[in-house]
């Protein structure tokens, strides 16, 4: 802008030259100063009893600088400091000392628009680059002080996983101590022809699977379980169930006197009360006869060891090649417990392991 005052000043200038005549001194932009125009107004060398004097608008006199002579000797100036606001008019004019008349004058007008000015696009421009600076600044911390808090957040999380993870491998641990504790108390189980529904067929004693001539039937009434030989009215027992990947089965016991009925009615009829049981069917597994206290593992398995505490009063179902619980039901009655097994409908046999038997063996 400022470039722009430079050139088109010295026009305006001229402009007012027309109207001193060919004594009128002449008046030159010399240079900005401030907020101000630098005016130089020369003249011929005047008689002594003459000077220069500068003038506002309004007839009053302006202090100028002493005049002193050009380098050349030719000529005489003088200058004068023009601010903004001050009628922006001003004539330099040649004076006679001793009466105070004009012998010539030359006057300038110079609008506002040629004085050194802040621009408004400048301040606006000015104004977003300081606050798209204070603007960054605020990201800047803010994201400094989010990341901090994802740092801790990230630590905590990190923290809990950790303990989460070590509360996870010590419950592991001592399930698998238990379980192992569980272990030492298996017991042999074989199954009471007497106490077997006439529509199965027991084999070697611990094998059971549904007749052949009755596999397919789909009415088949009564309770088509095995009752164990074995009854027990004190201790802890374990034992084990090769079930397959059978679609159904069932395991569990019963009290004494259900199953002196269940012989006398030769199983003609099904289990109503007092027995307590875990049944795998439609891929889940349900408890009968009462409501689980654990339902930590929901996985089909193809070996399930059974736990009978008879001090606690509880019946525990557990994933062999897993080592986990998978559900345990609390006994409310305190009779003589028979174990009991449902093979469903397969044509495989579902099997009691033998106390003799390795820890793995082959599905059946």
């Amino acid at each position: 802008m400022q470039l722009l005052w430079n050139y088109f000043l010295p026009f305006v200038l001229m402009i007012h030259l027309t109207l001193g005549d060919n004594r009128s001194p002449l008046i030159v932009l010399d240079q900005y100063e401030g907020s101000g125009i630098r005016l130089v107004c020369t003249s011929e060398i005047l008689f002594p009893e003459l000077q220069l004097l500068w003038v506002d608008g309004r007839g009053q006199e302006l202090l100028g600088t002493p005049a002193i002579a050009t380098p050349d000797n030719t000529n005489i100036a003088t200058s004068v400091l023009l601010q903004p606001g001050s009628g922006n008019s001003v004539s330099c004019r040649i004076v006679s000392k001793s009466t105070k008349t004009s012998a010539g004058s030359t006057s300038v007008v110079i609008a506002d628009i040629f004085f050194p000015s802040t621009s408004q696009w400048m301040i606006g421009f000015f104004v977003i680059v300081v606050l798209g600076i204070i603007v960054i600044i605020a990201i800047y911390y803010t994201l400094k002080s989010i990341s901090k808090r994802i740092i801790i957040v990230l630590i905590h999380i990190s923290m809990y996983t950790e303990n989460e993870q070590t509360a996870m491998e010590e419950a592991l641990k001592a399930e698998q101590d238990n379980f192992e504790k569980t272990m030492e108390e298996l017991v042999n189980i074989t199954l009471d022809p007497q106490c077997t529904h006439p529509k199965l067929t027991v084999k070697e004693k611990n094998r059971i699977q549904l007749s052949s001539p009755y596999s397919r039937q789909k009415d088949l009434e009564g309770a088509l379980i095995a009752v164990a030989h074995e009854g027990f009215s004190s201790g802890k027992l374990y034992w084990e169930v090769e079930v397959g990947s059978r679609a159904f089965w069932e395991l569990g016991v019963l009290a004494e006197m259900v199953r002196n009925r269940l012989i006398n009615e030769r199983l003609e009829k099904p289990l109503e009360e007092r027995y307590v049981s875990m049944q795998w069917s439609h891929s889940q597994y349900h408890c009968i006869g009462g409501d689980s206290l654990t339902n930590s593992q929901n996985e089909e398995c193809a070996v399930v060891g059974v736990f009978l505490d008879l001090e606690d009063k509880m019946l525990s179902f557990y994933n062999v090649q897993l080592i986990c619980s998978i559900r345990s039901i609390p006994v409310e009655f305190s009779e003589k417990m028979y174990p009991f097994f449902k093979p469903g409908r397969e044509e495989s046999f579902l099997g009691v392991r033998p106390v003799s038997s390795p820890p793995c063996l082959a599905s059946l």
